[in-house]
């Protein structure tokens, strides 16, 4: 049977849409749409790569889970994105560690110094400091205090409601969280776009023609044979993995049930009434009576 899904938060799909030089156009939208920005170009810092996803053997590496893209605007700052299919312990933390990370490894590159400065400052690399971008997209929600769909978060003096902005009014560090599972009838519809090409593969007619290429490329048919392989690879190793705890659940389950029959049946030969080894154990009689059928 034929697979005509769309695989936009998979990791491989991921990484062909958004760091395919071929598709830089799309990288460009989303970065624009999702930051508010006007950028005409961006360059990839590393780059879609099939092969990658392989072992040495030619064999699918089911272990990758390098599914971040870092993309570069004309200005020198960073623009780092990642997709985060699941849930993950200390995740702010992390989040803030990439983009502070992301803004120093520019520190002192001699291409973004400009002459002037060089030629009159002693402390020249710190001139090479550009704003940077994380775009953290997120299935599962992490901030639970809301429903907003979506969180930008900079620098901010608090006391007197200030951001801290390099000279030319930009924003240092900048951290974007797109959780989505929520949705908001506030969002801009270029915004609501990707949330649909995310969640569901499916966009309007309406939508940006760099998000309707967005599904087509993500599109199971549209992949090539090495690409299928990977996705089917690993999507039986999904399964396989299902199957085992499916099986340790319902052993267990058992084994549990096992035992409270031994209990349950213990405390009637002593002549205990189901009544009250329900109110001894707080098990209501219902599930009393069904650990007594036999299993």
């Amino acid at each position: 049977m034929k697979k005509a899904r769309v695989l936009a938060t998979e990791d491989l799909v991921f990484k062909k849409v958004f760091a395919s030089p071929q598709y830089s156009h799309i990288l460009t939208g989303f970065i624009n749409d999702i930051l508010g920005l006007d950028v005409a170009e961006v360059s990839l810092e590393d780059t879609y790569d099939i092969q990658s996803f392989y072992d040495e053997k030619g064999s699918p590496n089911l272990r990758y889970t390098q599914v971040d893209v870092l993309a570069r605007l004309k200005d020198g700052s960073l623009v780092g994105i990642e997709m985060q299919v699941y849930k993950q312990l200390l995740y702010r933390e992390r989040a803030l560690f990439y983009t502070v990370q992301n803004y120093a490894s520019n520190y002192g590159k001699h291409e973004l110094i400009a002459e002037d400065v060089e030629s009159r400052r002693a402390d020249v690399k710190y001139s090479a400091l550009r704003p940077v971008y994380s775009i953290c997209i997120m299935l599962e929600n992490e901030f639970l205090e809301d429903d907003q769909p979506i969180h930008h978060f900079v620098l901010y003096d608090k006391i007197n409601e200030m951001a801290y902005k390099k000279v030319n009014h930009q924003d240092l560090l900048n951290i974007v969280f797109l959780e989505l599972k929520k949705s908001s009838s506030k969002m801009q519809e270029n915004i609501k776009a990707w949330f649909n090409y995310f969640m569901v593969g499916k966009v309007s007619k309406k939508a940006p023609k760099y998000v309707q290429e967005a599904c087509k490329v993500a599109n199971y048919q549209n992949l090539n044979k090495k690409e299928k392989a990977m996705i089917d690879a690993k999507e039986k190793r999904e399964q396989d993995a299902l199957a085992r705890e499916a099986y340790v659940w319902q052993s267990g389950r058992q084994e549990g049930r096992q035992e409270g029959q031994i209990i349950i049946s213990a405390m009637i030969s002593k002549g205990k009434t189901i009544e009250e080894i329900a109110e001894l154990t707080d098990i209501t009689k219902e599930e009393i009576e069904k650990f007594l059928e036999p299993i």
